[in-house]
């Protein structure tokens, strides 16, 4: 339900000169349209000369679109897209023909391609043009002071746009012509289409330039501008007419674009099902397996050297899928960006199998990835999605859809594939992006949080799913993630980053065992207490003691682990002797699964997690803001040397 909007009253002060701004630039159309004789209307604009000028209009200003879109697309692209030195400049001359006096420009044009011009005495004796006095002049006229509107709303509409789409779709093998032709130019067609519509109406309206350069012959370079000027001398009437015209077709031009002129995509509503609106759709009983979408047969091993902001080195037999963690900023996303090659943070050197794809460029390389947001093409639907990696790799159109048809279904989403992704839930749209990775071939495969958007008993379905598509699977996988469970049931390997260098490099077990960083432990849902070792025990950082069940050599650093179960709360301080004890204040309580996790701040230590049940919750009177006391025993207490 959408909020009644509310109505504010703007101040005297900025209401009264709006006002004023718009009875100014108002008044001039009123006094066109109180002026005309309308009953002479239609005898002014059928005069022959008027139709003359009208179809010469019509010719040099869709000629002068055409060479706008042929020069002017790669132009905006390349401010859009290319970091080079003068680009500010070059920017600078696009926009000049906005600001300069359309005669100047003429006079420019004059003294570049005239006759006795820069480059008129060569293109008359090599070619045989002479563009003044000539149709292809006025056309030229027109494209110098038209073709910047298109520029200037394409490039803000590629501004817009995130790169993520272009790099997903080299990643799955498209060329750069051909992300630029399927992904590119269709998801920026709104600010194209505003660019072009209004340098038609820009280059239709062009004189100033036109009869500087042009000259104002009647059949070969008067337009309907010159025509207007011509008849304001002697037909006054009539030029009010055929300026009603030229008014109604740039009124229409700007009423047509609604505001689209600034490069910025309209939003348009989608015909959103209820499944992207309420979460997952009802999904169909599963199908019978299909069967395997074909794989590019072979084994490829991989060797990294990566150097930048990420320093390590990579290897890992057919087969293997990485787990990448490590806390925020720690490098995970700029080393798979490192592996595509798409980053100037990181530079990888990356060998798959006996291939060194170094120097080749990211669509040459087979390494498909799924990034965090999972990058769908909003234009195509879940099946050309799928089958866009294939096509990109020249298969038959028959032989990708069915492929791409086979990889939906093994995800459980074949019943969604005439969908667009603006049709699908998150989870949905996912798996789509999974399934399109999946389906492109890849030798080195790259997953950035695939499972994220997905809910608990989708993502258990569909991680079931890739640990049996990764078993057979005969090059490297590398899947960051922030949830120990996919870490563990899907890796031979975590690898935990941090500052973009290596610390720990181990299987599962062992990194849950022993985790060497304070934040896989705690993604673990362990308590982990870096500290120094002395004759007592452990010097916490955070301040406080830890009586420990083994001694270190003193001065050591050391990482203290200690499982939430073996906490122990209590609401007076424990009897007996045990060794580690803190009072404390309970900040959270949280649900996990049937059990309650407790958080409870010390000033004598840090804060520490304990797991209890319900009940014992209840009768302790374990609520946020209570005093309690934990303890821990020693034994219950893992080291880990740093």
């Amino acid at each position: 339900m959408s909020r009644p909007r509310t109505r504010v009253r703007p101040p005297a002060a900025l209401a009264l000169p709006a006002l004023l701004a718009v009875a100014f630039l108002l008044l001039p159309l009123i006094g066109i349209l109180s002026r005309t004789q309308w009953s002479e209307l239609g005898t002014h604009l059928g005069s022959p000369a008027v139709e003359q000028a009208l179809e010469l209009s019509l010719l040099v200003s869709f000629w002068a679109l055409g060479l706008s879109l042929l020069l002017g697309v790669p132009l905006a692209w390349l401010l859009a897209r290319v970091e080079f030195k003068g680009k500010a400049f070059v920017r600078s001359l696009v926009l000049l023909p906005m600001v300069l006096p359309p005669t100047v420009g003429g006079v420019a044009l004059l003294l570049g391609f005239g006759r006795r011009g820069l480059l008129g005495p060569w293109l008359e004796g090599t070619f045989g043009i002479t563009l003044p006095f000539h149709t292809s002049g006025a056309v030229v006229a027109a494209t110098f002071v038209a073709m910047p509107f298109l520029v200037i709303s394409l490039e803000g509409a590629l501004g817009g746009l995130k790169r993520s789409y272009e790099e997903t779709a080299a990643s799955l093998g498209a060329s750069p012509v051909r992300v630029f032709l399927t992904v590119t130019l269709p998801m920026v067609a709104p600010g194209l289409v505003a660019g072009a519509a209004l340098t038609w109406a820009r280059a239709l309206g062009e004189f100033g330039a036109t009869i500087t350069f042009a000259g104002n012959l009647p059949g070969t370079t008067q337009t309907l501008p010159l025509q207007v000027y011509l008849l304001l001398q002697d037909r006054p009437e009539a030029a009010t007419s055929v300026s009603l015209l030229l008014l109604a077709i740039a009124m229409g031009v700007l009423i047509a674009l609604r505001g689209r002129w600034t490069g910025t995509p309209v939003a348009r509503g989608s015909a959103a099902t209820p499944a992207a609106a309420a979460g997952e759709a009802p999904e169909p009983p599963a199908p019978a397996e299909p069967p395997a979408a074909r794989p590019d047969d072979g084994h490829w091993p991989l060797h990294a050297e990566v150097s930048g902001f990420n320093r390590l080195t990579l290897d890992a037999g057919p087969g293997t899928t990485i787990a990448v963690v490590g806390e925020n900023g720690a490098g995970k996303t700029t080393l798979l960006r490192a592996l595509l090659g798409l980053t100037p943070r990181a530079h990888a050197t990356l060998r798959l199998g006996d291939t060194d794809v170094t120097a080749l460029p990211p669509h040459r390389r087979q390494v498909a990835w799924v990034p965090q947001d999972g990058a769908l093409f909003p234009h195509l639907s879940a099946l050309a999605n799928t089958a866009y990696g294939l096509r990109a790799r020249r298969v038959p159109r028959a032989e990708a859809r069915a492929e791409a048809q086979a990889w939906l279904d093994r995800l459980g989403v074949g019943h969604l594939a005439r969908r667009k992704p603006a049709q699908l839930s998150g989870g949905q749209a996912q798996r789509v992006a999974l399934a399109r990775a999946l389906a492109a071939r890849p030798r080195l495969l790259l997953l950035d949080e695939p499972l994220a958007a997905l809910d608990q008993t989708t993502r258990a379905r569909v991680r079931h799913t890739l640990r049996t598509h990764l078993a057979g699977f005969g090059g490297v996988c590398l899947m960051v993630t922030h949830d120990p469970v996919e870490a563990v049931s899907l890796a031979d390997r975590v690898l935990v980053l941090a500052d973009g260098q290596t610390l720990q490099d181990a299987p599962p077990a062992e990194v849950t065992r022993h985790p060497r960083s304070p934040w896989v432990a705690r993604m673990l849902g362990r308590n982990a207490w870096p500290g120094t070792a002395t004759p007592k025990g452990l010097e916490l950082a955070g301040g406080g003691l830890l009586v420990v069940p083994e001694a270190l050599p003193q001065g050591s650093q050391a990482l203290a682990i200690i499982a939430p179960e073996a906490v122990s709360v209590y609401r007076e301080r424990p009897g007996g002797s045990p060794r580690n004890v803190w009072p404390g204040t309970v900040r959270e309580v949280t649900a996990v699964g049937s059990r309650l996790r407790v958080l409870v701040g010390s000033a004598e230590a840090p804060d520490l997690v304990a797991e209890i049940t319900p009940e014992a919750a209840a009768e302790l009177g374990v609520v946020d803001g209570a005093e309690v006391w934990t303890s821990v025993k020693a034994t219950e207490v893992t080291l880990v040397r740093l």
